[in-house]
């Protein structure tokens, strides 16, 4: 049990300095405990109700993958490609169109109510912009994943692989969430929306998969190009000299929480980890896409992609190497 103990304690908290994984946590890593307070982050396992200054999850750590779904590790080559490969799916049948210009009408509405624009945006609008949208985004894939699941229980059916891209995707935005809420202010307001699109959207597209799966991936489809939308626009805007988000967001550094998640290195900034966070909806954006093309019985063709990343994932931990290693002199 002692060395059961031992093999469980993250890092050492002397004078405020710890080494988890390869990672040197300074006191900004300090000031970025995702917890209402310390009391709330005991891990269990440790704590045996003695006073101890190892039994606290930072946010490294809670970013890494312990117990979580193999997220894609990307590359800065994959990351070019995606921000570079913006689409719009072209409708065909009339539940395609219907469907689009549902998204899209939502996405414009939305814009308006807000007064979001993709000119110059002030900083507090695209923080409480973010964590709606992730909100958002973290409902489809797991409701899709339990429908799936309960039909395979029901029919004594397999389910063909797509469960386990599902809850991944809905994993990925809930971590793209919990990024956020580290970097955003989170207003009355904000928590009012975010459950205003809960008790609005759910039943929606619940009902969607009920009628026709294929409804539901198109819909998330549509739903993730304009995620691309507004990520490339606030990265656009984060990298152009003048802008308020230059200003306020260019010499950022990434939250611990996103270092972790993404494996990047200590230096990476919080536009890398937009990036990221960019690149992952245009593979939601694909999947779905995908997935509303299919038979809901066709195999998932997205299993070995899982299996390679986490044998990516599995190297770099054994290596103690970064997603983006240091270039040579």
């Amino acid at each position: 049990m002692k060395n059961f103990r031992f093999a469980l304690r993250i890092g050492s908290h002397s004078k405020g300095v710890a080494s988890i994984r390869g990672y040197s946590r300074t006191s900004r890593f300090d000031a970025n405990v995702h917890f209402k307070s310390p009391a709330a982050i005991r891990n269990p396992l440790i704590y045996q109700g003695k006073d101890c200054d190892n039994c606290f999850i930072d946010e490294i750590k809670s970013g890494d993958h312990m117990g979580r779904q193999q997220n894609h590790i990307w590359t800065k080559d994959e990351l070019e490609i995606a921000l570079t490969t913006l689409y719009r799916h072209e409708p065909k049948t009339f539940a395609d169109k219907c469907l689009n210009k549902l998204m899209y009408g939502l996405y414009h509405s939305f814009n308006f109510i807000t007064g979001y624009k993709d000119v110059n945006p002030d900083v507090s609008a695209i923080e409480w912009r973010l964590i709606v949208l992730e909100s958002v985004a973290g409902v489809p894939g797991f409701l899709a994943a339990g429908f799936r699941h309960f039909k395979s229980l029901r029919t004594l059916n397999r389910d063909h692989g797509w469960i386990a891209t599902l809850l991944e995707e809905a994993e990925n935005e809930r971590m793209h969430l919990l990024i956020c809420l580290v970097m955003a202010k989170k207003s009355k307001l904000t928590r009012f929306l975010v459950l205003g699109a809960q008790i609005t959207m759910t039943p929606i597209l619940m009902m969607m998969y009920l009628s026709n799966p294929k409804f539901l991936h198109r819909f998330v489809g549509y739903l993730e190009e304009t995620a691309c939308h507004t990520y490339v626009s606030v990265i656009k805007n984060i990298e152009t000299p003048g802008t308020k988000l230059h200003k306020a967001w260019s010499l950022t550094p990434a939250p611990p929480i996103a270092l972790g998640y993404y494996r990047l290195p200590e230096d990476a900034k919080w536009v890398d980890v937009l990036k990221c966070m960019m690149a992952d909806e245009s593979h939601h954006r694909d999947v779905n896409h995908t997935f509303a093309d299919m038979k809901t019985d066709d195999p998932n063709p997205f299993l070995e992609m899982h299996k390679n990343d986490a044998i990516i994932a599995w190297r770099l931990e054994n290596k103690g190497e970064t997603a983006w290693p240091k270039e040579k002199n």
